[in-house]
């Protein structure tokens, strides 16, 4: 019934949007404080921050499970096509930020974001 309604549109993609259908442990990203989710490097594993509450810890893990952020091998994949070609300066960190903003504010909140940095955390020369 909300198909159209616009507050229905938060994930990013189709794919997110199909794992999360009306099911409600999944956390609304529009209503989260900043930190909840932290991206391990080099990895590129979605986990809850451990400084959360329990209670919002436990809905964090619930999402990253119900979304497949980890165990669905495309999204780690995607997460590498974006921050690779970054790391090998095919583009500057301005245009990553537009098409992976949650990898760019880890690489700053980190301060990993300068490319030597990162290339050497991710192995890639």
């Amino acid at each position: 019934g909300l198909a159209y309604e616009w507050s229905n549109f938060r994930l990013s993609c189709l794919k997110m949007n199909s794992r999360k259908r009306d099911f409600l442990d999944v956390l609304d990203p529009f209503t989260l404080p900043l930190n909840c989710f932290i991206l391990e490097f080099p990895s590129l594993v979605v986990k809850p921050n451990p400084t959360l509450s329990d209670n919002l810890k436990e809905e964090a893990i619930a999402t990253i499970a119900r979304l497949k952020l980890n165990q669905d091998d495309d999204c780690i994949q995607g997460r590498q096509e974006w921050l690779i070609p970054y790391c090998q300066q095919e583009y500057p960190l301005t245009f990553l930020r537009k098409k992976a903003p949650f990898i760019v504010y880890e690489l700053e909140r980190q301060d990993i974001a300068e490319v030597s940095k990162i290339a050497r955390i991710m192995g890639i020369r």
